[in-house]
């Protein structure tokens, strides 16, 4: 077996809010990206050009129910034996309900709808995805490793996350220390600082996401650290 015929596989993998209409579309470009069927056979795709609209049923639009606010929707492209492409989105991130007729897919990625039922802005190359940054923590105080939910910036496969960790110490500043975790034995990134004026410390991290849609957090006990706030920016498939 080679990457030829392992799904979704993708070169020069690209998607975008549409110019046009960004609340409601996405568009999803792909030179090349394989697709299985639910018997792993392999169909190839070339100069995949796709736009994809939530406003619509079924291929290149939604696959099941109607508008969700505040939910992610996984993006793939599917394909029926004859060669016909198509994009879909769907709150499945594994098992999306194929239209009539189609019977390959690929995942390709996820954009997420808002509050307000208007897709949040995103761009992917690959996948590595920027988005709009979302604080995952406010004023967090743990001293002990603690769950924080990411689901409303992290979709349920990424791998990686980037974004801010910022600690955010009292009037009188001091040394601060605090721990962006994996899980809470694991995959730790420290932040530590002798703050004064304006008493607080930002610093960029990138770490891995074992368990999907969470990280952990906590603070040092002797820290003079009062609270950690935690925000993401992008993340990785």
């Amino acid at each position: 077996m080679n990457d030829h015929s392992i799904r979704d596989c993708a070169r020069g993998l690209t998607i975008a809010n549409n110019s046009a209409v960004p609340n409601s579309k996405v568009d999803v470009v792909a030179p090349e990206l394989i697709l299985q069927d639910s018997g792993n056979n392999p169909v190839w795709a070339n100069n995949v050009s796709l736009t994809i609209d939530i406003t619509v049923a079924g291929a290149n639009g939604l696959d099941a129910g109607t508008e969700t606010p505040n939910q992610w929707y996984y993006i793939w492209v599917i394909a029926r034996a004859s060669g016909q492409f198509a994009g879909l989105l769907s709150v499945s991130a594994d098992a999306p309900v194929l239209p009539p007729g189609y019977q390959f897919k690929a995942f390709v990625g996820a954009i997420r709808n808002d509050v307000g039922s208007n897709f949040c802005a995103l761009n992917q190359m690959g996948r590595v995805v920027a988005r709009n940054a979302v604080a995952v923590l406010n004023s967090g105080t743990a001293t002990v490793p603690t769950a924080m939910d990411c689901s409303a910036a992290l979709p349920q496969k990424a791998v990686k996350a980037t974004g801010d960790f910022t600690l955010n110490l009292g009037a009188g500043g001091g040394r601060g220390e605090g721990w962006l975790r994996s899980r809470p034995d694991q995959g730790v990134v420290g932040f530590a600082g002798y703050l004064g004026t304006p008493e607080y410390l930002t610093a960029p991290f990138s770490i891995p996401v074992i368990e999907p849609q969470t990280l952990y957090y906590n603070r040092s006990a002797a820290s003079n650290a009062a609270s950690v706030t935690v925000s993401i920016s992008g993340f990785e498939f």
